[in-house]
């Protein structure tokens, strides 16, 4: 049996993590008191790693009272995924670093991303520079990277960073992490070169709901299609889609349609990550079922 805590134990160390089906979670700090439609995720990032997550996607933003930038907020769009109080960064990535520092076998992809106001000097890479100085650099042992797509042995007991925002300095950029800073919005599948992303979201009303889960399938697809005969290629599958009007189509609803729709007959080795939203529903069933995918 599985066992989902350590279960990257199992792989061989020479094993690229482009080869794996691996569980992701989308605003995956969104587990707290937020509103209905913020909220993706019953439980926590700690808890979610021990059943078997691997992929994490933080969207982070201003503190919202004062003008301290030292310390950032997580937040889904341009609301707090925590309310009355904000749930900071740090204290997000201090469950991951908890988590490896237990679990050394495990590699755990932090997909960081910069949402919320627009008021950021990022011509001078003021949001790189804070993730940087404020977060990567005092922790440097903590993290992979390198820019590449690494085997298992080069990473355990790390935080791979999944970069979603730019970087304007070069030299900087060289060991900044794995670079996906763009793809088109609302894209069906799109190739990147060292990735490629299905991240359709648009769903309009809960009878497009079906669709989504046809992208979701096809996508997996060609991504196993593709790691039969490659393994430079990171696939990122997102599950998720919304419409803030439409409550049948807010991340529960969208979650509880995913495993109806059977999206995990989809699940063999290879699929590449999988985003989920609720990712514990029908006692985390996607995510086991993809970990078990790769044995």
């Amino acid at each position: 049996m599985v066992n989902y805590q350590s279960w990257l134990s199992e792989i061989d160390d020479n094993t690229k993590l482009s080869k794996l089906s691996i569980p992701g979670t989308h605003n995956s700090a969104a587990c707290h008191t937020a509103l209905p439609s913020v909220q993706c995720q019953g439980e926590s990032i700690t808890e979610q790693l021990k059943h078997g997550v691997r992929f994490l996607d933080i969207r982070v933003g201003k503190l919202f009272v004062g003008k301290d930038v030292k310390d950032l907020q997580v937040i889904h769009g341009k609301f707090p995924v925590k309310i009355p109080f904000p749930l900071k960064l740090t204290d997000a990535l201090k469950e991951v670093y908890d988590f490896l520092n237990d679990n050394k076998s495990e590699v755990v992809i932090v997909s960081i991303k910069q949402e919320g106001s627009d008021d950021w000097d990022n011509d001078n890479d003021e949001f790189g520079n804070l993730i940087w100085d404020n977060y990567i650099q005092p922790n440097k042992d903590k993290w992979y990277l390198n820019t590449d797509i690494p085997r298992l042995g080069d990473a355990r007991g790390k935080a791979l960073l999944f970069r979603r925002f730019g970087v304007k300095n070069q030299e900087r950029e060289q060991q900044f992490g794995f670079e996906a800073s763009y793809w088109s919005y609302n894209t069906t599948d799109e190739d990147r070169g060292s990735f490629a992303v299905q991240d359709f979201c648009e769903v309009k009303t809960g009878q497009d709901l079906p669709k989504k889960v046809d992208y979701v399938k096809e996508f997996a697809k060609r991504a196993q299609d593709y790691i039969n005969s490659n393994d430079d290629k990171l696939f990122v599958n997102f599950t998720s889609a919304s419409n803030f009007f439409d409550k049948d189509c807010w991340p529960e609803p969208v979650a509880l349609a995913m495993v109806k729709g059977d999206i995990q007959d989809t699940f063999k080795k290879g699929v590449g990550i999988i985003v989920l939203d609720y990712a514990e529903t029908d006692n985390w069933k996607l995510p086991k079922q993809l970990v078990d995918s790769n044995f």
